[in-house]
């Protein structure tokens, strides 16, 4: 009992955070996510090297035999570099894998043979010291190797316009290397683990998110094929639930990450804002009832929030708000921000000015989102098809709720979505619930 008390003691946060991606993985098994073979693998390689770290530890402290020290040594060095050649084959289309697994079976092959005592690579002295060989070098290049690879497929990426996942790849393939410099310099200790399963939740959400995106496209088109009326609209979203990752292991996930970052009002400030931002999402996805137009803006003013840590100074939000009291569709006017943002002023080194004009006219509501721009002349076709979605959304949101219309100008000078809605007034328990919002984000 003490021993296992003592190795999650060591290794709580990436426990946490394996058992958090077990229950995802169990309870959207139903959803087919595709790469999940690759992530249960690399997470069974992360629980093994927490089992190879602890019996380091475990071995000085109790004196136990040396034998011991050399099998945890041959597996660390054949897992580490192992890792990365599986995340690779997740995120990249790798056609040539028996080439590219040489550097790997080599770097094995060493390290089983310096299980007879060859010290090729490592060895160990009687008093339990680490004794590093002429051929210490080859577990490095071999994960050298494989995040170069991994780096180049996110530049092809970033040039083929899939921006979000070749930023998630440079992300993932930076913090391997910052984390093994870290440690090799003594600067940090024993955060590999915890470093590997933070990456492989981040890659997760992105799949899932892509995945999340695939249904909602489905449905639009079977709603434009189909003509189906507003419940069956409703039925059908129950395929897209099955795709919603767990919102509280997520939220628990960020305040746990959070808590690590007191000492970075910037770091912290934006992890709670994305909380906020899931928060909105989450909660459009399971509720197609009419929100307060202040839950919206929000919603909003985390994601510009978010943004802003990307564009700087390149980006400028104003805020026009004549009325707020009055209710929209969720997630009705937060993606034609997104749009402006990404797709208007974002596809320019200067950046931009986007504006959100909110006018109470004599027979609707009318909600205006303008950039500076006209971003939309240089989209890849990627870009474009993304960003179709995201208005198709909204004019499916906009119909299966008969609230209003979309209308969308373009021209040199800027881009212009105006959105005129139906006027519903804020009813009393929206307020109540509106305020339960603001205690607890209050309390995260």
């Amino acid at each position: 009992m003490q021993i296992l008390l003592e190795y999650i003691s060591r290794n709580y946060m990436t426990l946490i955070l394996l058992a958090g991606m077990i229950v995802i993985l169990f309870a959207n098994s139903e959803t087919k996510i595709e790469g999940v073979e690759y992530i249960r693998a690399i997470l069974a390689l992360v629980f093994l090297l927490t089992l190879c770290n602890y019996a380091e530890y475990w071995c000085d402290l109790y004196q136990k035999p040396i034998w011991i020290l050399y099998v945890k040594a041959a597996i660390s060095y054949i897992i580490s570099p192992l890792m990365i050649l599986l995340e690779l084959y997740l995120v990249a289309p790798v056609k040539h894998r028996i080439l590219l697994s040489l550097p790997f079976a080599v770097n094995a092959a060493v390290s089983l043979i310096d299980l007879s005592g060859t010290n090729l690579i490592y060895g160990y002295s009687k008093t339990h010291s680490f004794l590093s060989g002429p051929l210490n070098c080859i577990p490095a290049l071999a994960v050298c190797f494989y995040v170069l690879l991994l780096l180049i497929y996110s530049l092809r990426f970033l040039g083929d316009g899939d921006r979000s996942k070749g930023l998630i790849i440079i992300f993932m393939s930076l913090t391997t290397v910052f984390t093994v410099y870290l440690e090799y310099t003594d600067f940090v200790t024993d955060h590999t683990t915890e470093v590997a399963a933070a990456e492989i939740l981040i890659y997760y959400f992105y799949l899932a998110a892509i995945h999340q995106n695939k249904v909602q496209e489905q449905l639009y088109n079977r709603e434009l094929e189909l003509g189906k009326n507003r419940q069956e609209l409703e039925q059908s979203k129950v395929q897209l639930l099955l795709a919603q990752i767990q919102p509280h292991f997520i939220y628990n996930s960020l305040m746990a990450l959070q808590s690590k970052c007191m000492d970075n009002p910037e770091v912290y400030k934006g992890i709670q804002d994305f909380g906020k931002y899931l928060r909105s999402n989450f909660t459009a996805m399971t509720n197609n009832d009419l929100i307060p137009f202040t839950d919206e803006l929000k919603s909003i003013r985390a994601y510009v929030s978010l943004e802003r840590l990307n564009y700087r100074d390149r980006m400028r939000v104003e805020y026009d708000i004549e009325i707020d009291q009055f209710m929209v569709p969720a997630l009705s006017v937060e993606p034609l921000v997104e749009n402006a943002i990404r797709y208007g002023i974002g596809t320019y080194q200067r950046g931009g000015l986007v504006q959100v004009i909110v006018r109470d006219e004599p027979d609707c509501i009318e909600i205006e989102v303008r950039d500076d721009r006209s971003g939309g002349y240089r989209l890849t076709k990627q870009q474009k098809k993304r960003k179709s979605i995201g208005l198709a959304n909204v004019r499916l949101r906009l119909k299966a709720t008969d609230m209003g219309t979309l209308t969308l100008t373009q021209d040199e000078d800027g881009t212009s979505a105006v959105i005129r809605l139906k006027y519903v007034e804020v009813r009393e328990e929206e307020l109540k619930e509106e305020e339960d919002h603001e205690d607890a984000d209050n309390y995260d």
